[in-house]
């Protein structure tokens, strides 16, 4: 059992999230499904290979969770299941990997996913988190921002922000996304 410590941010306009996605040294595609005992499969589709992997968080305080992660082969996936479990789709920018920066760009492609928040409220979320070195993560992402930073909100303390909170019931063709 390994420990996530986290802060999330919301990026609060298109302009913002260009400057930073432009910053970004590599990218790629998630798919998370979330099953109802919290349990989430993620597909990750990067330079055209995939990594499934299962993951399940607990969390211990708002910032701080327990989570046991593994990687799982492609061939054990039950895909009827995923079908009926909620779904979070996005793309995701890496920007720094100790402590890692990410700009996640949520996606819902033909609509098909009703997530359980506004899309305008979590379409664009910047997540900076503990690898290896312990940091204070706060003035860490300051002094990498500079004044970018003052333009996001902080949604560390919030309840509904995590991706397994907003994650929505989907009506997607899985064998095309999981194609891309």
């Amino acid at each position: 059992m390994k420990y996530e410590n986290e802060r999330k941010y919301r990026i609060l306009d298109k302009y913002i999230f260009k400057k930073l996605v432009s910053q970004a040294f590599d990218e790629w595609l998630i798919l998370q499904w979330y099953d109802k005992n919290g349990l989430r499969t993620r597909l990750e589709i990067k330079k055209g290979k995939k990594v499934w992997t299962t993951n399940l968080k607990k969390e211990i305080t708002k910032g701080l969770r327990e989570e046991e992660e593994g990687f799982i082969n492609e061939k054990e996936i039950d895909f009827d299941n995923l079908k009926s479990q909620r779904m979070v789709m996005k793309k995701r920018y890496l920007l720094n990997k100790d402590p890692e920066i990410v700009v996640d760009e949520l996606l819902n492609p033909d609509s098909c996913i009703r997530y359980k928040k506004e899309f305008s409220e979590i379409m664009y979320l910047l997540e900076i988190e503990e690898k290896g070195k312990k940091v204070d993560l706060t003035k860490f992402l300051m002094d990498f921002l500079g004044d970018i930073f003052w333009k996001l909100e902080d949604l560390t303390y919030l309840d509904g922000y995590n991706n397994s909170d907003f994650a929505g019931e989907h009506e997607c063709d899985l064998n095309k996304l999981i194609r891309m």
